[in-house]
C-alpha cells in the first residue's frame, strides 16, 4: 500500500519546498529513494507507491509538483505509467529512472540513470526546486584553484545529466566511503591464535562487495565475503540489505551455513523483486579446532593454503550452488574443510582476478595464487598489502572496473 500524509496542495512558489512522490516495484530501492530525498534540503516527501495503480492513486491524492518513477516493470509499464501521470498533473514534472537512456521528446520528463550517484541526485532535485523549467545545470561551487574549469551542460525537457568534476566525484567517494564504514567492521576481530586481515576498495562512489566478521559463539566466527552483480545506487542498497540479512541469519543458523545463504536468499528474491542478485561466500571457523563449515553460493573460489615442511598445497573450496537471488529453487551444499597451524585462508571477490591491464589482458587466478604462495609466510596484513600492490601495478592507469575486496585469515604456526 502506499502511503501519505498530506491532501491536495496550494500552489508551489518558488521559495517554497518542492514536494515530491516516489514509486517504485522494489521495496529496498523505494527505501533507498526515501531517505535520500527525506535528506534532502526544502524538499518534502508527501508519497509513495510501489505499483502503477498505486502511483496514479497516490497522484490524485497529493497533486505533487514531481513524481520520481522507478518501474522495471516489462512491456513499456514504465511509459504508460508516465503517460496516465502527465494526463492527471498538467504542469508536474516527472523523474524517470531506467538503466540506460532511451532519447525521447516528453516535455516535463527528465531521464535519469539509475546508477546516478547521491550528490547528483540530491543536486539534480535541488535545481528541479529552484526552477522546474529547464536550465543549464550548474555544480555544487568548489575550490577553483585545485580544479580545471568546469565544464556547464546542457539541460533539456527530456534529459538530466548533471556534470561530474573531480570535485563531485571526490565527494561522492568519501560519502560511499562513510557508508561503507557504518555497514563494514571498523577492524578485523582479534582472535587468539589467528590473525585476521581485510580490505575493501570501491571502484565508483558507491560499493556492491562487502564482508564481514561475526561472532557466533564463544569458539564459533562467521566469515561472509560478498558480491552484488551490478553498479550504482541500487547495488549500495542491496549490499546494506544482503549485510544486515546475513548478521541476522547467520546468528539463527549458527552451523548451517548452507541454510543461512538458502533464507537469506529467499529475503533478497521476496524484498527486492529487481533482477539483481549477489554472489557469497560465507564460512563457520571453529576457532579451537580450526574447522571450517563454508557453502560457496556463485563466488570465486576460496583457497585454503598449506605450507606445511615446505611444501605447498592448495585446496581450492570451490561454489556449492548459485548465486542469491536467482531463484526460490535453488540449494546449497556446505563442505567442511580444516586450518592446520600455519594454514591460510583467503576469499576475495572477482574485482581483483578480473582486473584488467592497459593491454586488456586479465589479472586472473593464477597470478594471484602466486603472491600468496610467494609471501605465505608474511601476516595476513603484509598478504592484503602485497595482493593489493600487484594489482595496482597490473591495472596502471587502466580505470578501475569493479570493487576489490580482500580477506586473509591465517593460523597462528
Amino acid at each position: 500500500m502506499y502511503n501519505t500524509s498530506m491532501q491536495t496542495p496550494p500552489a508551489h512558489p518558488a521559495n517554497q519546498p518542492l514536494r515530491v512522490a516516489l514509486v517504485s516495484d522494489q521495496p529496498i530501492y523505494l527505501r533507498g529513494l526515501a531517505s535520500l530525498v527525506a535528506a534532502a534540503p526544502q524538499i518534502d516527501l508527501v508519497g509513495e507507491a510501489r505499483s502503477a495503480s498505486e502511483a496514479v492513486q497516490l497522484c490524485d491524492l497529493t497533486r505533487p509538483d514531481l513524481f520520481v518513477l522507478d518501474l522495471n516493470s516489462p512491456n513499456g509499464r514504465a511509459r504508460e505509467v508516465v503517460k496516465a501521470l502527465r494526463q492527471r498533473l498538467p504542469g508536474g514534472k516527472i523523474v524517470l529512472l531506467q538503466e540506460t537512456h532511451e532519447n525521447g521528446d516528453e516535455p516535463d520528463v527528465f531521464q535519469f540513470p539509475r546508477e546516478i550517484g547521491e550528490d547528483e541526485f540530491k543536486a539534480a532535485l535541488e535545481q528541479l526546486r529552484h526552477n522546474l523549467a529547464p536550465r543549464p545545470f550548474a555544480p555544487a561551487p568548489v575550490d577553483e584553484d585545485e580544479l580545471d574549469p568546469p565544464i556547464r551542460m546542457p539541460l533539456s525537457s527530456s534529459q538530466l545529466i548533471p556534470y561530474r568534476n573531480q570535485e563531485l566525484l571526490t565527494r561522492e567517494l568519501v560519502m560511499a566511503g562513510r557508508i561503507q564504514a557504518d555497514i563494514l567492521p571498523e577492524e578485523p576481530p582479534v582472535i587468539p591464535g589467528w590473525d585476521v586481515a581485510a580490505v575493501l576498495e570501491p571502484a565508483r562512489e558507491t560499493s556492491g562487495d562487502f564482508y564481514d566478521f561475526m561472532p557466533l559463539s564463544a569458539h564459533k566466527w562467521g566469515l561472509v565475503i560478498a558480491d552484488v552483480t551490478d553498479k550504482g545506487m541500487g547495488a549500495a542498497l542491496l549490499m546494506a540489505l544482503s549485510s544486515t540479512l546475513m548478521r541476522t541469519y547467520a546468528a539463527r543458523f549458527p552451523t548451517l551455513p548452507a541454510f543461512t545463504l538458502s533464507t537469506v536468499s529467499e529475503r533478497i528474491l521476496s524484498d527486492t523483486r529487481g533482477g539483481m542478485f549477489v554472489t557469497a561466500f560465507f564460512g563457520v571457523l571453529e576457532t579451537h579446532t580450526g574447522r571450517l563449515c563454508f557453502a560457496n553460493a556463485g563466488h570465486p573460489p576460496g583457497y585454503l593454503i598449506s605450507l606445511k615442511k615446505g611444501r605447498e598445497t592448495v585446496d581450492r573450496l570451490a561454489r556449492t550452488g548459485m548465486a542469491l537471488g536467482v531463484s526460490e529453487d535453488a540449494r546449497w551444499k556446505q563442505k567442511s574443510v580444516r586450518l592446520d597451524p600455519g594454514d591460510l585462508l583467503v576469499v576475495y571477490t572477482d574485482g581483483i582476478t578480473e582486473a584488467q591491464s592497459p593491454s586488456g589482458h586479465s589479472f586472473g587466478e593464477e597470478r594471484l595464487l602466486e603472491i600468496l604462495l610467494a609471501r605465505g609466510g608474511s601476516s595476513a596484513q603484509a598478504l592484503c598489502a602485497a595482493v593489493l600492490e600487484e594489482v595496482h601495478r597490473f591495472v596502471g592507469n587502466s580505470p578501475r572496473q569493479d570493487d576489490i575486496a580482500l580477506v586473509v585469515v591465517k593460523r597462528d604456526a
